[in-house]
């Protein structure tokens, strides 16, 4: 990451691109360098970063470094859960309209003069933030050593197919994922990254005239994909948060000429393996330096060079190992965090959400299959204000506005699609919650 901004490298090599405006090296090291030059005259330790824009978003990553500062990377962009986790960071650097309540640096290109960067620091770490077995955001300490690592690890692999592409996502950077492969890698390769997010397919298609593509993605956009519109042929297309199924990386075959490259790891870990599925149930291949071990009670073992500190990490997935004792198949989640489109999400945290309304006494938040999707839906019984607000209300009426209530809390993924109010949460013989019963409802 020191070596992004070498001063061997020309200033007119192209960093990235966003519309029809160009942002070359030397304005990225101007740009990192005016920012540096204000944090270092600033107290505030601890600086959020939330960003649209993933040039911007580079720019403040490195100059916080840079100024010694600990950059702290939110999965949101939320201005309610900002305020309401400020005791974890100090102030904001964004390109947002957004008032948690902290001091505000506003981030945005300029035609600032040549200043001298200080010294890069030495283990130099930021603060990624992801959900938590108990419904708490979970911040997770990650070295800039690791992601380097990352990055070299990949680039090992991949760089010489990635040469001469340019980079364009449909993923967020304020995730490990994005963070990895829209920001780390294209940097560390030396190829251009779009600033903007690709929301569409038809964008692809315009995106592709004349260009060779890398295109970071995810399940839940490939699933979209129109195979009536014009093939949009990338170089290569990457896929995390969640496995695709055979029939859907054939799909993405059609539309975009290649088979997505999958990959799986997680927040902690970083990246631990890969696969292009070319028949059904193709297993997972862990990159050379990793190794998967299963413990006594089942759990699994993950040990990486990527993994800060320890070098382990016990995963919160259910893994089966081929025969050979490297290759393994993923068999769901252990603990109640989800993938939802992509999107790792607390179930304990949406009941929480829930039992917060004045409406609700108590909550159970289960996922159902509907038309080949996951969603969420809600078992709640209603406090004494609850059945009032019920009865004054049509019950569709009622239960919209339990979903509005929640809409500055939750991400739209993360709101129940289905309601149903009960009396009582069943539970089974053991005082746990009789998640069986619960689906019934809904039947």
């Amino acid at each position: 990451m020191s070596q992004w901004l070498s001063s061997a490298r020309d200033d007119r090599v192209l960093i990235a691109w966003r519309g029809d405006k160009a942002l070359c090296l030397g304005q990225f090291r101007r740009d990192v360098a005016a920012l540096t030059e204000k944090l270092l005259g600033r107290e505030e330790r601890r600086w959020a970063l939330c960003f649209d824009d993933s040039y911007r978003f580079a720019v403040a990553l490195l100059a916080s470094l840079y100024a010694g500062k600990v950059p702290v990377i939110f999965g949101h962009q939320r201005e309610a859960i900002l305020k309401e986790q400020r005791t974890d960071f100090d102030a904001l650097l964004t390109d947002l309209a957004l008032n948690p309540g902290v001091p505000i640096l506003a981030v945005s290109e300029g035609a600032g003069a040549d200043i001298a960067l200080p010294a890069w620091p030495r283990d130099p770490r930021f603060i990624l933030y992801t959900s938590g077995s108990t419904g708490q955001p979970q911040a997770v300490n990650k070295s800039v050593s690791c992601m380097d690592r990352e990055s070299e690890l990949l680039a090992a692999t991949w760089g010489d197919t990635f040469q001469g592409c340019r980079v364009v996502a449909s993923v967020s950077h304020q995730h490990m994922y994005g963070l990895s492969f829209r920001v780390f890698l294209p940097l560390a390769l030396g190829l251009p990254f779009d600033a903007q997010l690709t929301q569409y397919h038809e964008q692809l298609i315009a995106q592709h005239q004349g260009q060779r593509l890398v295109f970071v993605s995810s399940p839940a956009w490939l699933k979209r994909l129109d195979n009536r519109l014009a093939i949009a042929e990338c170089v290569d297309v990457i896929s995390a948060g969640g496995p695709l199924s055979c029939a859907e990386a054939m799909q993405s075959k059609q539309a975009l000429g290649v088979l997505p490259l999958e990959i799986y790891g997680t927040t902690e870990t970083g990246t631990l393996a890969w696969r292009r599925q070319d028949r059904e149930e193709t297993l997972w291949q862990p990159f050379a330096d990793v190794r998967l071990t299963v413990n006594s009670d089942g759990s699994v073992q993950a040990m990486s060079p990527l993994i800060p500190d320890t070098g382990e990490l016990v995963l919160s997935d259910i893994i089966q190992l081929a025969p050979d004792g490297r290759q393994f198949q993923l068999k769901g989640r252990a603990d109640r965090i989800i993938k939802l489109e992509e999107k790792r999400l607390s179930l304990t945290e949406v009941e929480q959400r829930l039992i917060s309304l004045p409406e609700i006494a108590d909550a159970a938040v289960i996922t159902q299959q509907r038309r080949g999707r996951t969603v969420l839906a809600a078992v709640i019984v209603l406090s004494a204000y609850g059945e009032t607000r019920r009865h004054a209300l049509s019950e569709g009426g009622f239960t919209r506005a339990l979903h509005q209530a929640l809409r500055c809390w939750l991400e739209p993924v993360a709101l129940p699609r289905s309601w149903r109010i009960i009396d009582a949460i069943p539970l089974n013989p053991q005082g746990k919650r009789a998640y069986a019963e619960l689906q019934e409802l809904f039947l």
